[in-house]
């Protein structure tokens, strides 16, 4: 077997982008063939921990200013940085960006725990960079946008915990991604935002959280308008906003959708098209929907907030193939009177007749209003009970087809 120090620079440097940068660097000390090998390894991942672990060492700016000094690669493809001390400089922040930025970056994260400091300022040499294909960004606020800006390569965008100076600050900002296809946002209390608009044509995918602690009074002037007419998968949890309106919303959608305080009935009329649905909402009184759900083949519901809606959504759903009954949504592990009793329909629905093949009834309790749903399901529909086991601390009951 041969010496690995005998292998080139580019199967080394391969191996060494498998392990954390910091090990990276101490190769150096291996022997004189390890020397400069770190050097060319076009990755920083930096995670400065040491405010929660209350560190008393050094601040580690020196540990990523020797790195970008010394590196020799011409292109930096990943630069990772996750800070959570008081003490660094807006400057040397702006100073590790600006080199990223010369050196080409194709995957920039940073991320900046909000622990005892305000938001620190976006980069301004970034908007100049063009060929950003992923962008990660935590703690940060965003205020004058460039109206030259364009991300004209970024297909991944993140935002967590950020700031803006305005609503048509993020609409500016969003505007500057024109091939997008993720974006993840996680929102807080201070972003400064009530109504967050997502207008992006090439968007595939959106991933939004706003969570707030205990009861917060809901602000019905806060929410969503997303015009995403490629969209394919659809996540949403928010405790706090009070609307949430979806425009130009393709065919075949997958969504999973929990809102505690939106009109429910407005936002499923927008939802008709799906093809599989996660439902966490409260119905309204008197709740009705116009309109079948005639693309929807799989259907899950929380039973805490949403069971009302069975009978509804059944009746307006001739396609459904699978039906998934789970009270462990996270969004009403705490609720308070958030629903009524379930009540026998008065009609069989046409999906229970016909196309309903599988129900799996998740953390099932056997109380009596839970029985008499999967009775009704059982004496009208073409199923059997299949299996009933326990996993973890609850019980799961499944239906399948008559054999």
């Amino acid at each position: 077997m041969g010496n690995i120090n005998e292998l080139c620079d580019d199967l080394l440097v391969k191996i060494l982008l498998k392990i954390p940068t910091k090990e990276i660097v101490a190769t150096s000390l291996l022997s004189r063939r390890w020397c400069s090998v770190w050097k060319l390894v076009p990755k920083l991942e930096f995670h400065d921990y040491s405010y929660i672990y209350h560190a008393t060492s050094a601040a580690p700016s020196e540990f990523i200013n020797k790195f970008l000094e010394r590196s020799i690669t011409p292109v930096l493809e990943t630069f990772h940085l996750t800070l959570c001390r008081r003490d660094y400089a807006p400057e040397s922040f702006e100073k590790w960006v600006n080199v990223a930025v010369a050196r080409n970056v194709l995957d920039l994260k940073l991320l900046y725990y909000l622990i005892c400091r305000d938001p620190i300022r976006f980069p301004m040499s970034l908007y100049a960079h063009e060929t950003l294909v992923v962008l990660r960004l935590q703690g940060m606020i965003i205020e004058d946008v460039p109206s030259k800006a364009c991300f004209r390569s970024l297909k991944i965008l993140s935002l967590r915990d950020m700031s803006y100076s305005s609503d048509q600050t993020v609409d500016r900002f969003l505007s500057c991604f024109p091939i997008l296809e993720t974006l993840v946002v996680r929102r807080w209390l201070a972003d400064n935002v009530k109504t967050y608009s997502i207008c992006l044509p090439s968007l595939q995918s959106l991933d939004i959280e706003y969570l707030v602690g205990g009861y917060q009074d809901p602000r019905y002037d806060h929410g969503y308008v997303i015009n995403a007419p490629c969209l394919k998968y659809l996540h949403i949890v928010d405790h706090f906003s009070g609307f949430c309106s979806l425009v130009n919303i393709p065919d075949k959608l997958e969504a999973e959708i929990h809102l505690r305080f939106c009109d429910s009935d407005k936002l499923l009329r927008s939802l008709t098209s799906a093809k599989l649905l996660s439902l966490c909402l409260k119905p309204q009184m008197d709740s009705c929907l116009k309109g079948d759900f005639d693309q929807l083949v799989s259907l899950e519901l929380c039973v805490m907030c949403s069971l009302d809606w069975l009978n509804i959504i059944l009746k307006h759903s001739p396609k459904l193939r699978v039906l998934r009954l789970s009270r462990t949504r996270h969004s009403c592990q705490n609720s308070r009177n958030v629903r009524t009793n379930w009540e026998r329909p008065s009609c069989i629905p046409e999906c229970l007749m016909s196309s309903l093949e599988t129900v799996e009834w998740i953390a099932y309790k056997g109380t009596e209003e839970e029985e008499n749903v999967v009775k009704y399901l059982l004496e009208n529909g073409n199923l059997c009970l299949k299996k009933r086991w326990c996993k973890a601390s609850y019980e799961i009951l499944s239906l399948g087809p008559r054999s």
